[in-house]
This record gives C-alpha cells, structure tokens and sequence, in this order.
C-alpha cells in the first residue's frame, strides 16, 4: 500500500514538471497581447499554446498574436477599421536573424475555413521506375485553431524560405 502511494506521488511530481516545462516553452515562443477578440477565441489558443509553442521552438520563432486593431493609428477611416474587425493579427519572428512575416486571421472559432489546393504530384506506380504526375485539386474545411496552426505554419516557411505543406 505504501509503495503504490509513493509511485503514484512520485508520477505526479513527474507530470507537473512536464507541464511547467513545456509551459515555460510555451511562454518564451508564443505570446498573446492585449485584449484578443472575445472569450472563446482566448481559451482556443490558451489550449493550443503547448503544441503552437513546441512548433515555434522546433523551427526557432515567436509567435505573437494580437487583436487585429493592433495594426491600425489614430487617423485611420472606418473602412480600415472593418477590414480588421474581428481578426488576429500574427506576427512571426525568426530568432536568429529577427525577420518578421505577419497576417490577419479570421478570429471565429465557430466557423470553418475552406482550404483548398491545387498543383501537381508524383505517383510512383506499383514499383516501377516510371514516374506519373497527376494535377490535383483538393479543398477540405479546417477548425479555428487548424487555421491558426496552417498561418503560423505558412509565414515560418515564408521566414525560412521552406515551402508550405
């Protein structure tokens, strides 16, 4: 009875630090400024913040995100002002040379957002040497926060000079 205790205690001490590790991953690559648009939009990055931060790490860049009234100054018109109503403003930076890409994001976590694709791939058929190359077009819907992970995905590409996938 008392060994099992002292494993149980000691798996969760061991937890706890990997949580606090990887959330201090999370802190260093993945900031959230300000006020972001509503409730719902905070508590779906809060979620994704371990798995967004160990992407940011992995290809050595911050992520900051902030309300899409960010971008804008005091003397803009009412047509800027609707451009970034209800988006995320996403900066990536590269950490070794501190170049920055960044974008706008939709901010709804409830809708879903068509990605769709077009070009060109290799099929090698049943072992040969022959190569055939087939167009395709392909367009399927992704959540919120897969939207969110796809732009961060395409500027840390667009940094590195890595093609998107």
């Amino acid at each position: 009875m008392k060994i099992n205790s002292i494993i149980s205690n000691i798996s969760n001490k061991v937890q706890i630090h990997k949580m606090n590790r990887l959330e201090a991953v999370a802190k260093k690559h993945l900031q959230v400024h300000g006020n972001v648009i509503n409730d719902d939009t905070l508590r779906e990055i809060v979620n994704a913040r371990i798995t967004i931060g160990n992407f940011a790490k992995k290809n050595n860049v911050k992520v900051d995100i902030y309300n899409g009234s960010y971008i804008l100054d005091d003397l803009c018109s009412i047509v800027e002002e609707n451009k970034v109503a209800n988006k995320l403003f996403v900066t990536v930076t590269d950490l070794s040379d501190n170049k920055q890409s960044q974008t706008l994001v939709p901010s709804f976590t409830f809708d879903t957002y068509v990605n769709e694709k077009t070009g060109f791939i290799v099929v090698n058929k049943n072992n040969e040497a022959k190569k055939i190359y087939r167009y395709i077009e392909s367009s399927h819907e992704d959540t919120f926060i897969r939207n969110l992970f796809r732009t961060i995905d395409k500027l840390t590409g667009d940094l590195k000079g890595k093609k998107a996938k």
